[in-house]
């Protein structure tokens, strides 16, 4: 069955045999054009992974092998403290 809806965008009618009323054509076309743009530039990015302070702090525990006896302990200048 055939559906007369509204573009979402651009509010101009299309046909379609789905129910809910998404983009036409020419709105679709148009955002998947952005869509390779955007994924053409972040490509080119490189990621970096953030650590939080924990994370930080079980390195610097490790590094220093300073879990003695069930006390955990890091120098402060390990951590960048001092």
């Amino acid at each position: 069955m055939t559906n007369s809806l509204n573009c979402i965008k651009c509010n101009n009618v299309y046909t379609s045999e789905e129910d809910d009323a998404y983009y036409c054509e020419s709105c679709l076309e148009q955002k998947k054009k952005i869509a390779e743009e955007v994924d053409k530039k972040m490509a080119g990015r490189v990621s970096t992974q953030v650590k939080s302070d924990l994370q930080l702090y079980d390195e610097a525990l490790q590094a220093s092998g300073a879990s003695k006896g069930g006390i955990r302990v890091v120098n402060a200048k390990d951590l960048g403290l001092l």
